[in-house]
């Protein structure tokens, strides 16, 4: 039988081999780190991402209205745009939640499951803030400063009703 290592070779073969499989074995281990980063860094569906930037267009021209009732001469030419933007939007609010979107779904997300497992009461509270953006359009429109300053505590309301019971708490 041929001797392929010396006894002086195959401690340096030996200790090679390790440092092989020690490599491999951090290797596979980084792979698998990044494997399941990758996979908790998932892309975010753009329905998630359209409904959080709705929700930030929102709440901006709701404090564009807030902002401007505050003064002591409200800027309608401010106010107009801004509450028929917040009544678009909140039209738009049902399409943001489609199926597979939710925290069951393994989305991360703010909105808790209940948008999804209650629909009949998120669309109530939907379709109560759209009636409320309706009417703050209308009275923006109307040049009410005085209608709108009481309106807007309705408005208020209407997005507590969906902070309340279908997001995360802040």
């Amino acid at each position: 039988m041929m001797q392929l290592f010396s006894a002086s070779q195959w401690g340096g073969a030996r200790m090679t081999l390790m440092a092989g499989a020690v490599a491999l074995l951090v290797a596979g281990c980084g792979q698998q780190a990044g494997e399941e980063a990758a996979a908790s860094d998932a892309p975010v569906p753009a329905a998630v991402t359209e409904r959080q930037e709705g929700y930030k267009a929102l709440g901006a021209s709701f404090k564009i209205i807030n902002d401007q009732l505050k003064t002591d001469a409200p800027d309608l030419t401010a106010i107009v745009p801004a509450a028929e933007r917040m009544n678009a939007l909140a039209g738009q609010i049902p399409t943001w939640f489609p199926a597979g979107t939710g925290p069951q779904d393994g989305v991360k997300t703010d909105a808790l499951a209940t948008v999804w497992t209650d629909p009949e009461g998120f669309a109530a509270a939907q379709a109560r803030l759209a009636d409320a953006t309706t009417r703050l359009q209308e009275l923006a429109m109307a040049g009410d400063v005085a209608g709108l300053r009481e309106h807007v505590r309705v408005v208020g309301a209407s997005c507590g009703g969906c902070h309340d019971n279908y997001r995360v708490e802040q």
